[in-house]
């Protein structure tokens, strides 16, 4: 078994270094291959035994400050990438069909490159989410819904970031920023004056946001390889993203289905 591992793991390691695109070899969390790994190695040992262990005979810390500026943080960052990779977009004019890579290094690639990049590194920022629940004691809110899609939402973006940063798959992301920036807001909210996030609507109209969200991706994402076009991307990749948010869809409608389905609004 170890010898099966060790060649697995060769396997990814040569993979991902020979296939990395070159303008990414000195990027923040892109390296070396094995980043994502030990990232959500720590994540999950943390917050499924480590932390609840620590916070066993704990008081829950208070931190509604901390909430407050990661909240704020967060809302900001998600809204700057998505109305510069929106400009983008437009400057390129973008085809929402199949848009290939562009692997040069002109102003409008690498810049490309830097908000696929910023992107990735949101996705590991929003890990701490999880963090703050068992620093909390809310522990009921660490479920495998939760923990599965942030650890899925680091590893498919190291995975684009590294290898195709750009084109069709930014789309991705930038659909992605819009949906967290609301997110947040309501998380924010949800703490700075949660008298205002009372009404279920709220965060059934988030979750609405988000099932919408793995809709698009699925279409928008998805015509390229369901009528073969080339966008410079292998086709298995464009079928991973789009059985992932396939699955996505179902967790999250069962989820809607659970928490809102027997209510009414008011």
């Amino acid at each position: 078994m170890a010898l099966v591992l060790r060649h697995l793991y060769q396997y990814y390691q040569d993979y991902y270094d020979n296939a990395q695109d070159p303008r990414t070899k000195d990027l923040f969390l892109l390296n070396p291959s094995w980043m994502p790994i030990a990232i959500i190695a720590g994540y999950l040992y943390f917050v499924q035994s480590l932390g609840p262990k620590l916070m066993m005979d704990r008081k829950p810390f208070d931190l509604r400050r901390m909430l407050l500026v990661y909240n704020l943080i967060q809302i900001v960052a998600n809204i700057f990438v998505a109305f510069a990779g929106t400009k983008l977009m437009i400057e390129k004019r973008v085809s929402l069909l199949c848009e290939p890579i562009d692997r040069s290094t002109n102003e409008i690639a690498l810049r490309e490159v830097r908000l696929v990049h910023c992107y990735y590194v949101l996705k590991v920022v929003d890990l701490i989410d999880t963090i703050f629940f068992v620093l909390r004691k809310k522990q009921n809110h660490v479920s495998f819904l939760h923990v599965y899609h942030h650890t899925a939402m680091v590893l498919i973006p190291f995975f684009y970031a590294r290898l195709y940063p750009g084109g069709h798959g930014s789309m991705l992301g930038l659909i992605n920023t819009y949906v967290h920036a609301a997110m947040y807001f309501y998380f924010f909210l949800s703490v700075y004056r949660p008298e205002l996030t009372k009404n279920v609507r709220w965060k059934k109209y988030i979750t609405m946001l988000q099932m919408t969200q793995f809709v698009m991706l699925v279409f928008i994402y998805g015509l390229p390889a369901m009528f073969n076009y080339d966008c410079g991307i292998p086709r298995f990749w464009f079928w991973g993203a789009m059985l992932q948010s396939l699955f996505m869809l179902a967790m999250f409608a069962s989820f809607y289905r659970t928490a809102y389905g027997q209510k009414k609004d008011d």
